[in-house]
């Protein structure tokens, strides 16, 4: 398995099994003296996110300039940040690029189009997936960091991340994740105070290893319920706090005996929002979905129930 090895511009800056000294752009409070890029992976640094007021709740999204010549199995993450403000740094792929180096406050409508790879706490600690599982990226698909700041502090801070990913051996014996969504893309909510349901068909076999819902600022309440042989099994009834738009609640399964769900199988998906607009709501600014990790050794790829029809994603 090939390195991936690009110059980054004058402030965010990647490398591949160098033992690097990072540059005067790199802002001295990190949590820890960053470890040198790996040689079976990269390095990460962000732009500097300036002016995190005091009291301030930043969720920031960095467009790297890793735009993946060939796919990649992540294996692990080691995240970095500035101490104070950071909060945690997670990296994703998208396959609907942005230039490189493009760095903001993320959007909704920025986080449905990214699949989750690796990455949690910015505090020199490695995040890993479970069992023999890895992180799967396809070429072309451009690499994006979401890093959080809290500004707890009665000063004006500034914010970095780095983050190292690991691929996974290239003679180990592993499994990519795959994810299931049960979502309508095709969502309207009208204002005021609205419901609406989805009820999806297991169209085959998945071995699941955690499930998470979704929503977004209008949310008020969401239910999933998951009906075998009979059986419902309710995943959660959850009052919807805003922050749980980034960092949801999650129930998961051990990988070695995860949740088996067979054709026939429902998941039942309920949401209530309060759409204080004066527009209907479509999907991306807000949303009613639930995502599953599974375990995809039949090399399905990620899957969704999209209003009715399986379709990958």
């Amino acid at each position: 398995m090939k390195n991936l090895c690009f110059a980054l511009g004058f402030v965010v800056a990647v490398g591949c099994g160098t033992d690097r000294q990072l540059g005067p752009d790199t802002l001295p409070n990190l949590t820890v003296p960053p470890a040198p890029a790996p040689n079976a992976g990269f390095q990460v640094i962000t732009p500097i996110f300036e002016n995190v007021m005091p009291g301030g709740d930043y969720e920031v999204c960095t467009w790297t300039d890793q735009i993946l010549a060939h796919d990649v199995d992540i294996r692990s993450t080691l995240g970095y940040q500035t101490e104070p403000p950071g909060h945690h740094v997670i990296m994703y792929y998208t396959t609907v690029r942005q230039p490189p180096n493009t760095q903001r406050v993320c959007n909704d409508s920025d986080m449905a189009t990214f699949r989750f790879l690796a990455g949690g706490a910015g505090e020199g600690e490695t995040t890993q997936a479970p069992g023999n599982l890895v992180f799967h990226a396809p070429a072309g698909a451009q690499i994006v960091i979401n890093h959080h700041y809290l500004n707890t502090t009665d000063r004006v801070l500034r914010g970095q991340s780095v983050i190292n990913a690991n691929y996974a051996d290239p003679n180990g014996s592993y499994i990519h994740n795959g994810y299931v969504a049960i979502v309508n893309t095709n969502l309207q909510i009208p204002v005021g105070d609205q419901t609406q349901t989805m009820h999806a068909v297991i169209d085959q076999t998945y071995k699941a290893w955690s499930i998470i819902p979704h929503m977004h600022q209008w949310g008020k309440h969401t239910t999933i319920t998951i009906t075998q042989s009979g059986n419902a099994m309710k995943q959660f009834d959850l009052d919807w706090d805003p922050s749980y738009t980034f960092h949801p609640p999650k129930n998961t399964w051990d990988v070695t005996a995860p949740m088996l769900l067979q054709p026939g199988d429902m998941i039942d998906v309920s949401c209530e929002w309060n759409n204080t607009t004066s527009n209907v709501l479509t999907f991306g600014p807000e949303m009613c979905v639930s995502f599953l990790n599974t375990i995809d050794d039949q090399n399905l790829g990620s899957r969704a129930w999209d209003d009715g029809s399986w379709v990958p994603f």
